[in-house]
């Protein structure tokens, strides 16, 4: 049995703990919503209200790390007021707590959107060449991490997120048009983020970075109208091609072979 904290127990931490529990691993949350607190405790999940950055919860940020084997970081960039930390501030502000708790192993979700000023085929080996200001704080979060000397990390830069409770196909239809239908999807659901997950905390925590996104060899036109026959959603908005599409498709296949598991949810 391992000790593990999820520092952001939300979309994918809190289904993520209660796999992990019922796994027999010994679990901590943390969340920004007391009214989770109630849930998590029914479930046997120790859990604190912590907000990323604030001095205010310095106590319960040193109760969720206190005596962990392994640290989990969820914690999505959102959206920050001008005079409010940077996303990059409130995750470097975590990295003396991990220190001072001795903390060997944490694993942190990225986000594949560090690619998206790159075209054709990319992986984890291609070189980063963050646009936006968020894709910078993101790339940055990630080498502070990978290059600290205190604890091993693993980056996982996740595709577009998909859930029984979430699907872009949802938004799609009520456009009127789609452009660059012919580029690649770039997309992973919940349930195989969390088997990987699963699978890596099985094994020692490496210091890499890994993408996690589901091999669909579909364009945007082809999975949205399979994803919005599945649901039964209609009209459909009008698809256009564009001949100068980027046409960029992320690889997940070095985390698939690495431990041996494959894909498979979003497969056509």
């Amino acid at each position: 049995m391992k000790k593990i904290s999820i520092l952001g127990a939300g979309w994918l931490g809190n289904p993520l703990a209660l796999q992990l529990k019922s796994n027999g691993q010994e679990l901590k949350v943390s969340t920004t919503t007391p009214e989770k607190i109630s849930s998590f405790n029914e479930n046997g999940i120790e859990s604190f209200i912590v907000n990323v950055g604030s001095n205010s919860d310095t106590e319960n940020l040193d109760n969720l790390l206190t005596d962990t084997d392994i640290l989990i970081i969820t914690i999505p960039p959102g959206r920050s007021k001008p005079s409010e930390s940077t996303y990059v501030d409130r995750i470097k502000s975590i990295i003396p707590f991990i220190e001072k708790h001795d903390i060997k192993n944490v694993l942190y979700t990225s986000s594949t959107t560090v690619y998206l000023s790159l075209k054709g085929n990319v992986n984890e080996e291609t070189p980063i060449v963050p646009v936006s200001e968020m894709d910078q704080q993101i790339f940055e979060i990630e080498n502070l991490l990978l290059n600290n000397q205190n604890f091993n990390a693993t980056i996982l830069r996740l595709g577009g997120l998909i859930g029984e409770d979430r699907h872009p196909v949802k938004f799609i239809v009520k456009r009127e048009n789609v452009d660059d239908a012919n580029n690649p999807v770039n997309m992973i659901h919940r349930t195989d983020i969390i088997r990987f997950l699963e699978k890596i905390i099985e094994n020692e925590i490496p210091n890499d970075v890994f993408n996690i996104v589901a091999p669909i060899n579909l364009n945007r036109r082809d999975f949205y109208t399979q994803e919005a026959a599945k649901l039964g959603l209609s009209p459909l908005p009008k698809f256009t091609d564009n001949p100068n599409a980027d046409m960029r498709n992320v690889s997940g296949q070095k985390i698939s072979k690495k431990y041996g598991l494959d894909y498979l949810y979003l497969l056509d």
